[in-house]
């Protein structure tokens, strides 16, 4: 179970860097 909560948890960290990095492109592109 430990191990499962864990696998969530990065799952969702995962999810909110990439909705991040996401973010930080499309600030580049309107930058440019």
């Amino acid at each position: 179970m430990i191990s499962l909560n864990l696998v969530l948890a990065g799952l969702r960290l995962g999810l909110k860097n990439r909705q991040v990095g996401e973010k930080w492109v499309s600030d580049d592109c309107s930058y440019l």
